[in-house]
């Protein structure tokens, strides 16, 4: 019964530290501005809601691994902490430099970055123990493991594009873990799925339609990075391939969605770092439908996939 602290305390400390995010925001003029193909808001809008998740993630999982369970070793919680801060940061740094407040990062200066996270977090997360262990890649589990996060941040980030629609697939999605967790006994995803999906929620009262602040890069490429984290941690033994497949069925939307823009922007000859508003939800929006209605039905797509990894391990 103690865990359910765990939850409460993420989305309380969300709700707090994304207010305050909100604050600072204002206070030195960081916003997305509605001045590009990719808007779809007319007014300008806070972009630091991911501060106020990453601090409340990481601050719940500190108090949790200190004084209710600590269930993994030095390295793990280090390649952990060390990831989420990492991704968070690069996402900022985007984020400024959109609004030309830092130096100038280019997309595939971005994509580099965002390798050289994956696979150095990769080898502190294998290094504690936290792999992928169907691995088809043999003695390159390493690499594999950094795949696994880097499709994740942008996975997440692709999501960011309605209001509510990121936060809301990420807390279904960690949903998804926490009975996953009970279902394989692993005390250690419980906790950080719990974490997570608190402090998910907790910014969603600030996100969904309409919404007063965004996660920017800096929350999805958090979030994302956590998300890809779970699925590792959920991989089971190497001839088991139902907890191989299952624990992506469960990150659902996102993957499915991403796959799809990569295969579609290759086949129309495009970059596959250039952003556009071909998205399933952007499609949805196009034929008329609501902001709040594509969202949710979102929602239920993602509760589909959710059910689907975690009864496909169940068989």
């Amino acid at each position: 019964m103690k865990l359910i602290i765990i939850p409460l305390m993420a989305f309380f400390l969300a709700v707090a530290f994304v207010f305050l995010s909100k604050k600072l925001a204002h206070r030195f003029r960081i916003f997305d501005y509605p001045n590009s193909k990719l808007s779809i808001h007319e007014n300008p809008i806070p972009l630091l809601g991911g501060l106020g998740i990453f601090l409340a993630v990481l601050m719940t999982l500190t108090i949790s691994f200190i004084f209710i369970l600590n269930p993994v070793g030095f390295l793990t919680m280090l390649g952990i902490f060390l990831g989420g801060a990492l991704s968070f940061l690069l996402g900022l740094w985007d984020d400024l430099n959109w609004k030309a407040i830092v130096t100038r990062i280019t997309y595939k200066k971005k994509f580099i970055f965002q390798l050289v996270i994956s696979i150095v977090i990769a080898m502190f997360l294998s290094a504690g123990g936290l792999s992928i262990k169907f691995n088809p890649l043999g003695i390159f589990g390493v690499l594999f493991v950094a795949f696994y996060i880097l499709g994740g941040m942008n996975a997440v980030n692709l999501q960011d594009g309605l209001d509510g629609l990121a936060a809301g697939l990420v807390a279904i999605s960690t949903a998804g873990f926490v009975v996953l967790s009970i279902l394989s006994g692993n005390n250690f995803g419980l906790i950080l799925s719990l974490a997570v999906m608190g402090g998910a929620l907790g910014f969603l009262l600030y996100n969904f339609h309409p919404a007063s602040i965004f996660m920017g890069d800096n929350g999805s490429y958090f979030l994302g990075f956590l998300v890809a984290t779970l699925a590792i941690v959920h991989t089971s033994g190497p001839d088991d391939l139902r907890w191989f497949i299952g624990p992506v069925l469960v990150i659902g939307f996102p993957v499915a969605d991403c796959a799809l823009s990569i295969l579609r922007r290759i086949l129309q000859r495009k970059s596959i770092f250039q952003g556009d508003r071909e998205h399933i939800y952007d499609r949805m929006i196009k034929k008329g439908v609501s902001v709040r209605a594509t969202v949710l039905i979102c929602y239920l797509i993602q509760v589909g996939f959710v059910a689907w990894g975690i009864g496909l391990t169940q068989l």
